[in-house]
């Protein structure tokens, strides 16, 4: 019977990290919106929209250095990251193919896209690819490394500045967005702290503060259940616990990006449905791998963080670069028309990815 929990448990915890990410993330975003109503568009779009759906990753890169306190699990979070990368890519933007709308909630056979929009984002989650993997070919990650990598993100907020200016797009007006109330133990259970606290009334800085803050604790604490899983997950299964970070800590921490775009190609807005993954992955591996790290080494006074050497990986982190091109290459050749044949395109190299992973790593 104590086996049987031992090799359920990991997985049980991989499921409820999903769940207590994608409740925990809806309430941050919906709190960081208020706080972020008098961004201009496009910093706005590389802070507040970027930040409230890549928290996962970042709180799981924290947990593994500052929860776990142990540097070595840096890798597990390096699997998380790559790992999203690649669903980010390829499953987010097929599902949001396949199940797009249009405005009057009609299904679509196809999608457009902006290929000025799209060149934008390929150039810059590219270039942070790029980057990180540049970086993770030495034996040592330094501090200089982490401040390039978030350098890149400062540079990708403000090209989206300069085209929200250049192109003269308007600053939206602030909506509260109100999330559903379900009743005092609805709301507890899916984290809606506004209704639960603020009686979901329009946000005040207090309000909204609060609730951002309990957000966070939720996705921290989620983070860490999440990193239990991935670990013993990858002991239940006898695979390098970089690969149970590839795949499933990947797959949950990417749970509130595709919920995002799915709603987004939904309502018939494409454009968000796809920029949000591109903006996420360059998220992610720049500010979100890169700044705990940052924060690391300083506070422990070190500057560099061994790193492990070995081919495998290195065709791994490749890899990534050339599942990313490709899936820039299908949707911008096609960006007049993306019909539902990418989409099964791009689900298809998705899995034919992760089981040459498995083999590879093997």
């Amino acid at each position: 019977m104590e086996s049987i929990l031992d090799t359920i448990l990991p997985f049980f915890y991989i499921i409820i990290s999903c769940y207590l990410l994608k409740y925990a993330c809806d309430t941050f975003e919906q709190a960081a919106g208020y706080l972020g109503r008098n961004f201009a568009p496009g910093i706005k779009g590389a802070t507040v929209n970027a930040i409230g759906s890549s928290m996962p990753e970042m709180f799981v890169v924290i947990a593994c250095l500052f929860w776990f306190n142990d540097p070595s699990l840096v890798m597990v979070a390096l699997g998380v990251t790559a790992g999203s990368a690649i669903f980010n890519g390829c499953v987010i933007p097929a599902l949001s193919i396949l199940m797009a709308k249009d405005e009057s909630g009609k299904k679509v056979d196809h999608i457009e896209l902006d290929k000025r929009t799209l060149l934008r984002d390929v150039f810059w989650v590219l270039a942070a690819e790029i980057a990180l993997i540049v970086c993770l070919g030495f034996d040592h990650f330094t501090i200089w490394m982490a401040i390039i990598l978030n350098l890149i993100y400062v540079g990708y907020g403000a090209h989206l500045y300069y085209d929200s200016k250049k192109y003269s797009e308007e600053d939206e007006e602030y909506e509260y967005e109100e999330i559903e109330d379900k009743g005092v133990i609805g709301n507890l259970f899916t984290f809606n702290f506004n209704a639960l606290l603020f009686s979901n009334k329009s946000f005040t800085l207090i309000s909204s503060l609060v609730v951002l803050i309990l957000a966070i604790l939720i996705i921290s604490g989620a983070s860490h259940v999440l990193v239990e899983g991935v670990l013993g997950s990858a002991t239940v299964l006898g695979v390098p616990e970089f690969f149970a970070g590839l795949i499933f800590g990947a797959a949950a921490s990417s749970i509130p990006d595709l919920i995002l775009s799915v709603k987004d190609a939904q309502k018939g807005e494409y454009e968000d449905a796809v920029a949000n993954p591109l903006a996420s992955n360059t998220f992610d591996t720049t500010v979100a791998f890169a700044l705990p790290l940052l924060a690391w080494f300083l506070i422990n006074g070190v500057n560099s963080l061994p790193l492990e050497q070995d081919a495998n990986l290195t065709i791994l982190r490749w890899s990534i670069v050339a599942i990313t091109g490709a899936v820039a290459a299908s949707l911008l050749f096609k960006h007049k028309k993306v019909t539902k044949g990418v989409a099964y395109f791009l689900l298809a190299m998705f899995g034919i990815w992760a089981a040459a992973m498995y083999f590879v790593i093997q």
